[in-house]
């Protein structure tokens, strides 16, 4: 994967590619990169959640912000209506707690990761990877057309996996 094709969501912001590129998030705190990925089409599309649920006017400006709008938001851009969401394959990378000793309202990462379980959930969308929690902050990078992810958390060796299977990504015959 080279740096170059990477297209970067940056906080709030969400992209997409369909059949080929290179999708990803870098600097990733209590934020939550939020990839889902449809296997009929190729298409995936990803949004840099930074917060668990919209309360101010910019929900409208980045929808990708919050997790309650991100994923209503990521179902519209793929096509598909809450009924029809449930072929679609999900990769969660963030959600980490960079600061201790914080009040639970306050534990922004661990709010983000319960929301979107919850949202998941509820349209039957499998998380097929997730690389959430913990204390440092990570980046990512998914290939689309092979379902090849590389994680890279800070202060740890680069986690590399061949996803294609569990994202339903049919191999050529070579």
């Amino acid at each position: 994967m080279t740096r170059a094709e990477v297209q970067l969501a940056g906080m709030g912001e969400i992209v997409m590619a369909r059949g080929a590129g290179v999708i990803g998030c870098i600097g990733l705190g209590s934020c939550v990169g939020t990839l889902l990925f449809d296997p009929r089409t190729h298409a995936a599309a990803l949004a840099h959640v930074m917060l668990p649920e919209a309360h101010e006017q910019d929900a409208k400006l980045l929808p990708g912000k919050y997790a309650t709008t991100a994923v209503p938001t990521l179902l519209r851009m793929l096509d598909l209506s809450p009924a029809t969401a449930s072929r679609l394959r999900a990769i969660l990378i963030g959600g980490g707690e960079l600061f201790q000793n914080r009040s639970q309202a306050l534990r922004i990462g661990e709010r983000n990761v319960e929301t979107l379980h919850r949202l998941l959930c509820a349209l039957r969308i499998d998380v097929v990877f997730e690389h959430t929690r913990g204390k440092t902050g990570s980046s990512f990078e998914f290939e689309v057309a092979t379902g090849r992810i590389k994680v890279r958390a800070v202060g740890a060796a680069a986690i590399e996996r061949d996803l294609a299977a569990a994202l339903g990504i049919q191999r050529r015959a070579a």
